[in-house]
C-alpha cells in the first residue's frame, strides 16, 4: 500500500511539474507594460544547462532597458557647437550619457520574474518622480562644485594668474559632464548663467589669449646629428600687453620629418619652454617641429570620458611651428685615380662614390676643415695579360674615411686585383676602374653609413 502511495505521488508530481511549465507566459512578457509613474525594464536571456549566466545576462538587459526610457536632453548652442567642432555625432553623445545613466542607476525595484525550461525573464521599474528628485539633488551637488571650481578661476584670470585659472576652469568643467545637454542655471555674482556655457566659454577666451612663439623659426640641422642650439619658444597671455605664462606644459614633436627630441616640457618663470634634438633621422630636406599647449598635462586622464575628451578636442590649442632646415653630413673626397702611370683626366671611382653618398642623403664640400667626413681614395692600375686581341688590366684600390670631429678612421679597405678588359691596356685599365668604383659603392657606404650614424 505504501508503494502505490508513493507512485501516485510522483505521477502527481510529475503532472504538476509539467503544468507548471505549460503555463503561458504572463502578460508583462508578451505585451510590454506601460506606466506612466515608472520607468520600465525589462529583460530576458536563454537558458544554458548547468549555468546561471542567464540571470545576470538578463538583468544587465533589464537596466539598460530601464535607462533607455529615460530622456536624454542635447540642446544649447554651446553643446550644438561642441558636437560639429569635435566631429562627435549627436548619437555618440547620447548612447555615451544613456550608459552613465545605466551605470549610475539606483533606486530601481524588482516587480517579478518568470521562467520555463528555455528562457528567463525578470521585470524592474524606477519610480520617475523618485529618479528625478535625485538627479536634481546629483546636478545640484555637480553645480555647487563647479560654481566653486568656476569662481575660483574668475579670481585666478583676474590675478593674472593665467595656468592656475586654465587648470581650474578645466577641472569645473569635470563636475558637470555628464549634464553638459542640461541648461544647468545658476547664480554668479548676482546674476544668473547659464554654467556649462559660461565655464566653455572661459576656457576658449582664455586659450585663445594664450600665445607661443619661437625665439628662431628657422635651425639648421644636420641628419643623424644634435641640432646644437635648444629649441626656444615663449608663451604669455597676449592682450594689452604680453604677460609670460609660467608652468605651462609644452608638447614638442615633429609635424614633418623624424627625430630624437625632449618632448615634455614646462614654461620657467619667464615663459620659456627649452627642448633639445638629440638627433634628427629623417632625410628630409626641410623638417617641421611643433610646440604646442599639451592640455592633457592639466587633467587626469584616468578619469575622464569620452563627453570630456571630446569636448578638449573643441577648444583652440595655441601652438607655433620651428623649420628645420636639414642636410647630409658633409664629406670631402681626394682621389688619386692613376692608369697604367698616367694621372686620369676624368675620374671614374669618385663620381660613382658621389653619387652613392647622395642618394643617401650626404652632401659634399671642397673645403676640408668644414666637412664631417674626410675620405681619400689611391687608385693605381697594372698591365696584365693578352688574349685573342683582349687585354685585361688589374686595378688597386686603397680606401680611409676619417671622421673630422673625433680624428678617428671609421672606415679602411683595400680592394686588390679588380679586373678590367678591353681593345687595349688603357681601355681595360679605365673598366677596371669602373668595376672597382662598383666594388667600393656596395661596400664602404653601408659601412659608413652604420659606423657615422647616416
Amino acid at each position: 500500500m505504501k508503494r502505490v502511495f508513493q507512485l501516485l505521488l510522483l505521477i502527481c508530481l510529475f503532472f504538476q511539474g509539467n503544468l507548471l511549465h505549460a503555463k503561458k507566459a504572463p502578460n508583462w512578457v508578451t505585451n510590454r507594460p506601460i506606466d506612466n509613474e515608472f520607468f520600465i525594464g525589462i529583460g530576458h536571456a536563454s537558458k544554458i544547462k548547468g549555468s546561471n549566466g542567464h540571470i545576470e545576462k538578463a538583468t544587465s538587459e533589464a537596466l539598460k532597458n530601464l535607462a533607455s526610457e529615460i530622456t536624454v536632453n542635447i540642446s544649447g548652442e554651446v553643446v550644438s557647437s561642441m558636437i560639429e567642432k569635435s566631429g562627435m555625432l549627436e548619437e555618440e553623445l547620447k548612447s555615451s550619457i544613456c550608459s552613465t545613466t545605466e551605470a549610475e542607476l539606483e533606486g530601481y525595484e524588482l516587480v517579478v520574474q518568470w521562467q520555463d525550461k528555455k528562457e528567463y525573464w525578470i521585470y524592474y521599474r524606477l519610480s520617475k518622480v523618485k529618479y528625478q528628485l535625485a538627479r536634481e539633488e546629483k546636478i545640484n551637488k555637480a553645480v555647487s562644485l563647479a560654481l566653486d571650481l568656476f569662481s575660483q578661476a574668475k579670481k585666478s584670470e583676474q590675478n593674472r594668474e593665467y595656468y592656475k585659472a586654465l587648470l581650474l576652469f578645466l577641472q569645473s568643467l569635470k563636475p558637470i559632464e555628464k549634464y553638459i545637454g542640461e541648461t544647468l542655471e545658476t547664480e554668479y555674482l548676482g546674476n544668473s548663467i547659464y554654467l556649462n556655457n559660461e565655464i566653455y566659454l572661459s576656457i576658449q577666451n582664455l586659450l585663445s589669449h594664450i600665445e607661443l612663439k619661437p625665439v628662431k623659426n628657422n635651425i639648421e640641422a644636420k641628419r643623424n646629428k644634435a641640432v646644437k642650439q635648444p629649441i626656444i619658444i615663449t608663451a604669455f597671455y597676449h592682450d594689452v600687453e604680453q604677460i609670460p605664462i609660467s608652468n605651462l606644459p609644452i608638447l614638442f614633436s615633429f609635424k614633418r620629418g623624424e627625430g630624437d627630441l625632449i618632448e615634455n616640457v614646462k614654461t620657467n618663470m619667464n615663459g620659456i619652454a627649452s627642448s633639445k634634438i638629440s638627433k634628427v633621422t629623417s632625410s628630409e630636406k626641410m623638417q617641421i617641429l611643433n610646440a604646442e599647449l599639451d592640455i592633457s598635462k592639466l587633467i587626469n586622464q584616468d578619469s575622464t570620458s569620452f563627453v570630456y575628451q571630446n569636448i578638449l578636442k573643441t577648444f583652440p590649442i595655441p601652438s607655433t611651428r620651428i623649420i628645420l632646415n636639414v642636410t647630409g653630413l658633409l664629406i670631402f673626397i681626394e682621389s688619386e685615380e692613376i692608369n697604367l702611370g698616367k694621372e686620369l683626366a676624368v675620374l671614374h671611382i669618385e663620381p660613382r662614390i658621389k653619387e652613392s653618398f647622395s642618394d643617401k642623403g650626404f652632401s659634399f664640400t671642397d673645403d676640408m676643415a668644414g666637412s664631417d667626413i674626410y675620405i681619400t681614395i689611391k687608385a693605381r692600375s697594372r698591365e696584365g695579360s693578352e688574349m685573342f686581341g683582349m687585354y685585361s688590366t688589374f686595378v688597386d684600390v686603397t680606401v680611409s674615411a676619417l671622421e673630422m670631429s673625433s680624428g678617428e678612421e671609421i672606415y679602411k679597405n683595400v680592394f686588390n686585383n679588380v679586373t678590367g678588359q678591353g681593345l687595349n691596356a688603357e681601355k681595360a685599365g679605365l673598366k677596371a676602374f669602373e668595376n672597382a668604383a662598383g666594388k667600393i659603392s656596395e661596400n664602404m657606404v653601408p659601412r659608413i653609413i652604420q659606423t657615422a650614424g647616416q
